[in-house]
């Protein structure tokens, strides 16, 4: 049977061991709304003190047990079967697949559910809790079974739903580019967003954007964004087949009076079709444009000539993060989290290649 120390306490109420010691103690330099979160856990685990540290007596009810091999759902909404054998996909289930092995739980994988009634009906009868590969908005009975079971989102977005979430932080993968692009002493760095109503893609292009401000190197003609073709609606998206076309943006950049020597793209898929444009038109990278992109998932950065340099996204660290984290909740660890909109970002790093020189 379970039993739980002072830091087990502090964990589930997410609160530091002092300050559950000084509620302890009855110290009154304890913010109310704390003090009550600290004492329901408290009172949930049957917390007692006892001459060797303090300790929560054992018990069945209330709490699971540790030892119990819990089942989760994994709901990946607007995905197609497609996806399964995807690069990006695949560093997710990595960092699942992982988390599940420490945690002793088995997974059902639910993607581009066609039968909702009856696929929720299945998880709230033979699941303990729901891992959902996050989308802007959450379809509505996904909104429901959140209310019903211990749920956490992982993915490159986030929503405003009311669960924890452990996403990507892909405005700092702006940053971390430009600001190695400007180490290596660039000056006249571009951004490429080939899908400008993508949250992930404009986020990425937010950190680029503070930081040739801040540093008094931005030009608005170095951004450049535009969309691709609708997509239709309420269809599950498959991964693309092929890189974008990325001549418009090269003619573009090649018009300007000043070029730019470094260009940041959205995503890795869109610097490899940039780079194919540059192959049809004899243009040398990086002698005359250094190039980055952002995932590095799979071996495609490594297999272009020249190698890409990318922003190593951590998908693999966020979804084990957030497998992590609905174990905790399923165990009674962190259940103010519950029911409540909150976020985890991860950065990523930067690993470059030979697609980026000095100058």
């Amino acid at each position: 049977m379970a039993e739980y120390s002072i830091r087990d306490i502090a964990r589930m109420a997410g609160v530091s061991v002092g300050t559950v010691s000084r509620i302890l103690n009855h110290a009154e330099n304890v913010d109310e709304g704390i003090r009550r979160r600290t004492m329901e856990v408290i009172r949930q685990v049957n917390y007692r003190s006892g001459r060797r540290g303090r300790r929560a007596e054992s018990r069945t009810s209330t709490l699971p047990q540790r030892e119990r091999t819990h089942t989760l759902a994994l709901i990946s909404p607007g995905m197609g079967p497609a996806w399964k054998s995807n690069d990006l996909w695949t560093s997710y289930m990595c960092g699942i697949e992982t988390a599940c092995q420490e945690r002793c739980c088995r997974l059902t994988l639910y993607m581009a559910e066609a039968n909702r009634e009856e696929i929720s009906r299945e998880i709230i009868r033979n699941t303990d809790g729901i891992l959902i590969k996050m989308e802007n908005p959450l379809p509505d009975y996904l909104k429901e079974l959140i209310t019903l079971l211990p749920a956490v989102g992982f993915g490159a977005t986030h929503t405003f739903d009311p669960l924890p979430q452990v996403i990507v932080d892909n405005n700092a993968g702006g940053v971390i580019a430009t600001e190695q692009l400007l180490r290596q002493g660039h000056r006249r760095i571009a951004f490429v967003n080939h899908e400008a109503c993508n949250e992930m893609f404009i986020a990425r292009s937010n950190g680029y954007l503070e930081v040739m401000k801040s540093t008094g190197n931005f030009r608005p003609e170095y951004l450049i964004e535009f969309s691709p073709p609708n997509r239709e609606e309420g269809r599950a998206v498959d991964p693309e087949q092929t890189p974008p076309d990325m001549s418009g943006p090269l003619e573009r950049l090649l018009a300007l009076p000043e070029r730019p020597t470094a260009v940041i793209f959205g995503n890795d898929w869109a610097a490899f079709g940039f780079l194919t444009a540059c192959q049809t038109r004899g243009i040398r990278i990086p002698d005359e444009f250094s190039i980055v992109g952002m995932d590095d998932t799979g071996s495609l950065c490594n297999l272009l000539k020249p190698t890409l340099s990318s922003v190593a996204m951590p998908f693999n660290r966020v979804s084990h993060f957030a497998t992590c984290t609905l174990c905790d909740l399923i165990d009674g660890i962190g259940i103010h989290q519950r029911n409540t909109s909150s976020m985890i970002r991860i950065p990523g790093v930067l690993k470059q290649r030979d697609s980026i020189k000095t100058i």
